[in-house]
């Protein structure tokens, strides 16, 4: 299973930094993956609300669910996806600093119903995908 965790640290209250990265409406712009995401029901941000993503990666189209599983703010929010094949689980974790900012460390792992060795070949891309995304959240964080 291709996976990444990256850690980054930006100049934001926590509550802020989680308001923005718990809400995966806004995905699209830090996420070089998808190419939209919106929100699919109803009421306040919590366990259960789901939003539809789309995008591309390794040459194949993603249409993906991914519905809050856990929501414990302004901590952790963890979404599990699943389409086209692949069962996605998007960790955020967010901790004050010292100085008043925030450490945020995302974690994500696909499944998919390719061969474990396919799987495997995958990791390295899928590393650089961690990389680009990483600095795409910083850069959007810092906004």
């Amino acid at each position: 299973m291709p996976e990444t965790t990256e850690t980054i640290t930006v100049d934001r209250p926590v509550a802020d930094v989680f308001t923005r990265v718990a809400d995966f409406s806004d995905l699209a712009e830090w996420d070089p993956t998808f190419d939209s995401s919106r929100r699919i029901d109803e009421g306040p941000l919590g366990v259960g609300s789901s939003f539809q993503v789309r995008g591309s990666t390794a040459g194949q189209d993603l249409d993906l669910v991914l519905t809050i599983t856990e929501y414990d703010p302004p901590r952790k929010v963890v979404f599990n996806g699943t389409g086209d094949g692949i069962g996605t689980t998007e960790r955020i974790e967010v901790a004050a600093t010292d100085d008043g900012g925030s450490e945020v460390t995302y974690h994500s792992a696909f499944e998919t119903e390719r061969s474990d060795l396919l799987d495997a070949a995958m990791q390295v891309p899928f590393w650089f995908v961690g990389k680009a995304t990483i600095r795409r959240l910083q850069d959007w964080l810092e906004d």
